[in-house]
């Protein structure tokens, strides 16, 4: 096999590849027949010897471990820092290494779209061409890439190691940094096997196969432990720092297995659809090295696990599962009106105070702010930002249908019950605000003698409800985008609060416990801990609300925002506001607008908060798909139930099977 060392050659493995590209692209993507590809070109017995004959050159005389131990395993750089890398990368690319197969690996599949075709092949086929390419590997050969691959899995499991005893890991895992723990004990018998394998001339292939064993069952546990951070994170939170540490510890023991298992299984078909696997992992992951949009993706992933999943156990709380559920939330919802009337009026009589753009800004955020943060402390409800909160509950139930074998109807049931919850809170808060809002202007005009809205004004809030002649949707549409935005804000600080223990270091601190005493403290912190992340969600929301059309003004931008409940109380100061001279007309449209501004705030502000939801878990779009088609049927066979708490069968199934 000396004939393998030879370096120059006429490059038939990149002309095979050069060929199968420009099928692809003359197919135009398409998959039909393209998975016999490989074995019509791989017809000439010479040619194929030759294509393997490089192909095992090139491994013979290069590196594996930064292609087995980097590619496609996430960076720990931070954000900013692999950002502006593979930005620089784009422009001016890195030095090649001649020495590692990275380099040639790049060499080869160098099209940035290589990695579509080399998935359309069926792995089943690609197995059948690899095996039929390598028939025949010297054992010179054959010895070295046993070697590479076992340095391979030695690196993999000292930095599997390494991140296990992190602290960051360490401290959400009892005894991970004790002699015992899993990733210590993973790497020891990692470095026995590759040092037996490699220098005892005594191992046999019973010995290997003992300890091949073992090494999986402390893979095992070391995915329990990770799993273990995953199940009690709504008990300590998680930064995102350490997601970052739990998605790449992740990722290097799947690809130790992977490596192991090519190495040691004795299923011949089995380790050649492992190879393929690691083959369309590098293919996929070199052709996206430096893909901006692929960061992004992953890291808006990483972010919404973050910051969402502490919503999901707050937004079972504006689910209505039954009649005196439904009535408790309208009741709720009527609260949240009154309280929106008052802080219309007060948003009215701001205006009239003609402040400097900073200031009117300013107070307008103070007054939605101390407005919203007060529904949430009083337990009253704003419907619109109920879609924020309960989104992650939907995706929750989606990531654990392999748990769940009838996930598809529970799922819908609980949507269900999500829509007419929300149908409810929007009639209460809504119906309630437009006569507390023209019940206030009485008497402010009773006792102060004039409106709190003149008649220019009055005109004014009017018109903005008008959907055909007013910006009024795309408006209600930026309001519904706020509702989301706080609805990750709450997530994120009550993780935040949850991870850095706030609630123990506040009954622990000896300043407030002499002010307060140690009870009342508790009573405190306890307090904190279940509500922080909703008060904080309210005080963003009420600036953003507040500021945004500062902003436009500032920047020349037609900018500001609709929301339902506003709408309706800023109606009721409007109708009074003009001595209740409104035509029919104005009564339809206004109706309509108020109407139309709801439906946009609960369309975006669930959309987009269910997309990030969906994101985080990683749920599979033929589930949205079959979860779209079973809610559709659901609404043209029980469409009542979608409006008021009447039994259908989903809801009855699934009761059935609770009990």
């Amino acid at each position: 096999m000396d004939s393998v060392l030879m370096p120059e050659r006429i490059d038939y493995a990149g002309k095979l590849i050069e060929i199968i590209r420009g099928r692809w692209k003359a197919k135009s993507g398409r998959k039909a027949n393209f998975s016999d590809i490989l074995n019509d070109i791989l017809l000439d017995p010479r040619e194929k010897d030759l294509i393997a004959e490089q192909i095992l050159a090139i491994l013979f005389s290069t590196k594996f471990v930064s292609l087995f131990t980097e590619s496609e395993i996430g960076s720990n750089k931070g954000f900013f820092s692999d950002a502006s890398a593979r930005l620089s990368f784009k422009f001016l690319p890195p030095v090649d290494e001649p020495g590692e197969l990275r380099t040639h690996f790049d060499q080869l599949f160098c099209d940035k779209k290589d990695y579509h075709w080399v998935q359309a092949i069926p792995d089943e086929k690609w197995s059948e061409s690899l095996q039929n390419l390598f028939r025949e590997i010297s054992p010179t050969v054959g010895k070295y890439i046993r070697k590479e691959v076992l340095n391979s899995i030695l690196i993999l499991a000292q930095r599997a190691a390494t991140l296990g005893v992190d602290p960051e890991v360490v401290s959400k895992i009892p005894k991970a940094d004790d002699l015992d723990s899993p990733f210590l004990g993973l790497n020891r018998e990692v470095m026995l096997y590759v040092e037996n394998t490699l220098n005892s001339t005594d191992y046999t292939e019973t010995d290997q196969d003992n300890d091949y064993k073992h090494i999986l069952v402390m893979i095992s546990q070391c995915k329990r432990q990770v799993s273990y951070i995953y199940k009690h994170k709504d008990v300590f939170g998680i930064s995102l720092q350490l997601t970052y540490l739990v998605r790449q510890l992740e990722q290097y023991l799947r690809r130790l297995a992977q490596l192991l298992e090519a190495l040691q299984t004795t299923d011949i078909e089995r380790k050649w659809l492992t190879i393929v696997t690691l083959l369309k992992e590098f293919v996929y992951a070199e052709n996206t090295r430096y893909s901006l949009r692929k960061h992004f993706s992953t890291n808006l992933q990483l972010l919404a696990f973050k910051v969402i999943e502490n919503t999901s156990k707050t937004g079972e709380h504006y689910i209505a599962s039954d009649k005196s559920a439904y009535w408790k939330l309208f009741t709720r919802a009527l609260g949240g009106g009154v309280i929106v009337s008052f802080l219309c009026a007060d948003k009215t009589r701001l205006y009239f105070q003609h402040l400097p753009i900073f200031w009117e800004a300013f107070f307008y955020s103070v007054n939605y702010s101390v407005g919203f943060m007060l529904i949430h402390i009083l337990g009253f409800t704003l419907a619109t930002k109920q879609p924020a909160m309960t989104a992650s509950t939907i995706a929750a139930n989606l990531s654990n249908n392999g748990e769940n074998p009838d996930w598809l109807n529970s799922t819908t049931a609980l949507l269900i019950r999500l829509i007419r919850s929300q149908f409810i809170s929007l009639v209460g808060n809504a119906i309630i605000a437009f006569p507390v809002a023209y019940g206030l202007d009485w008497l402010y005009y009773k006792y102060l003698g004039h409106h709190i809205a003149d008649p220019a004004k009055a005109i004014r809030l009017i018109t903005e409800l008008n959907l055909w002649e007013s910006l009024a949707l795309p408006h209600a549409a930026l309001a519904g985008f706020y509702l989301m935005v706080s609805g990750l804000i709450s997530g994120y600080y009550e993780n935040k609060w949850i991870y850095n223990k706030y609630t123990l270091r506040v009954r622990s601190h000896r300043k407030l416990i002499r002010l307060f005493g140690q009870k009342k403290l508790d009573r405190i912190a306890g307090y904190f801990e279940r509500n922080f992340g909703g008060l904080a969600g309210n005080l963003f929301l009420g600036i953003f609300l507040g500021s945004t059309s500062a902003i436009g003004f500032t920047f020349g931008l037609p900018l500001d925002i609709r929301h339902v409940t506003f709408a309706s109380g800023n109606f009721g100061l409007a109708v009074a506001g003009l001595d209740n001279y409104v035509s029919t007309d104005l009564w339809i449209n206004s109706i309509i607008g108020i109407a139309g501004i709801g439906i946009m705030n609960v369309l975006v502000s669930f959309g987009l908060s269910i997309a990030f939801a969906l994101k985080s878990r990683n749920a599979r779009m033929s589930e949205v798909k079959s979860l779209i088609g079973n809610l559709s049927w659901q609404f043209f066979h029980h469409g009542l139930a979608f409006f008021f708490p009447v039994k259908n069968v989903v809801e009855t199934q699934e009761e059935m099977q609770e009990a």
